[in-house]
C-alpha cells in the first residue's frame, strides 16, 4: 500500500502536476490523521473496557464481603437482642421476693447470658483493595461511593462499641469469678440433690448470689445494648442497598 502511494506521488511529480500533487498530499495527511484518531479511539475503548472490568471485579469482591457481613451482623443482632431479653428476665427474677427452682434454671440455662463476648469482624478486603487501586476514582461523586464510606464508617462505630462493651464484660466477669459467683451458681444448678428443700431454706443466699454487684451490673449494662442493635440494623440496610446499587451499576456498564 505504501509502495502504491509512493508511485502515485512520483508520477504526479514527473508529470509536473504540482497542484494535483498538493491535493493528493493533503488528502494523504488527512487519511493519516484519521487513521491515528481511529487508533487512539480503539486504544481508549480497550483501556476503558479493561478499567471497567477491573472496577467490576473490585465491586464483586465488595459484594461478597457484604453478603458475609450480613450473615455475621444478623447473628450478632439476634444475639444482642436475645441477650438483652435474658438480662431483663434476670433482673426481674433477682428482684422477686421468692426465687423458685424454675426461675433459677431459666436464667442459668439460657444461651444468651450477659457474660458472653461478641466480636463482629467485618470483611474489608474488597473495599481496601478498591481504595488502593486506581479504580476508586471511577466511583467519585456516585451514590455508591457515598454509601461505601457511610457503611464502613458505621461498621467502625460498631467495632468501637463492641470493644468497649466487651471490656466491661471482661472486667465484671473477672470480679464475679474472683468471688466464686459463677461457680456457686453452677454448683446449685447441677450439684444440689434436694433442690426443693434447698430453695425453701436458702432464699437469702440465692438472692445474694443473683443480686451480687457484678451480676447486677453486667445485666444492667446489657440493657444498654440498644445503640449497638440499632447500628446493626442500619448497617444491614446499607449493605443490602449497596449490593443492589452495585448490581445496577454493573448492569448499566455492560
Amino acid at each position: 500500500m505504501i509502495k502504491f502511494f509512493r508511485k502515485i506521488r512520483q508520477r504526479l511529480l514527473t508529470e509536473n502536476k504540482f497542484s494535483k500533487y498538493l491535493l493528493y498530499a493533503i488528502g494523504e495527511i488527512v487519511l493519516v490523521v484519521i487513521g491515528i484518531l481511529i487508533a487512539l479511539q480503539i486504544n481508549n475503548w480497550n483501556t476503558h473496557k479493561q478499567e471497567t472490568k477491573e472496577l467490576h471485579n473490585h465491586l464483586k469482591n465488595i459484594q461478597n464481603n457484604l453478603r458475609g457481613d450480613l450473615i455475621s451482623m444478623e447473628e450478632a443482632r439476634i444475639f444482642r437482642d436475645s441477650s438483652k431479653s435474658h438480662s431483663k428476665t434476670y433482673l426481674r427474677i433477682a428482684n422477686k421476693d421468692e426465687i423458685t427452682i424454675d426461675d433459677f434454671s431459666m436464667i442459668e440455662n439460657s444461651d444468651y447470658k450477659a457474660f458472653y463476648d461478641l466480636n463482629f469482624e467485618p470483611r474489608t478486603s474488597g473495599f481496601e483493595t478498591l481504595k488502593n487501586s486506581g479504580s476508586i476514582g471511577k466511583l467519585s461523586g456516585t451514590k455508591i461511593e457515598v454509601s461505601l464510606n457511610e457503611y464502613y464508617y458505621l461498621v467502625g462505630k460498631i467495632i468501637e462499641r463492641e470493644k468497649s462493651f466487651n471490656h466491661n464484660v471482661e472486667t465484671l466477669e473477672n470480679i464475679a469469678f474472683s468471688e466464686n459467683i459463677q461457680l456457686r451458681n453452677f454448683e446449685i444448678q447441677y450439684n444440689t440433690k434436694n433442690k426443693e428443700e434447698y430453695f425453701s431454706t436458702h432464699q437469702k443466699e440465692l438472692k445474694e448470689l443473683l443480686n451480687n454487684p457484678s451480676m447486677k451490673s453486667i445485666n444492667f449494662r446489657n440493657l444498654g445494648s440498644d445503640i449497638i442493635i440499632q447500628y446493626y440494623k442500619q448497617s444491614e440496610q446499607l449493605a443490602n442497598d449497596l449490593i443492589s446499587e452495585i448490581d445496577v451499576l454493573m448492569g448499566n456498564q455492560n
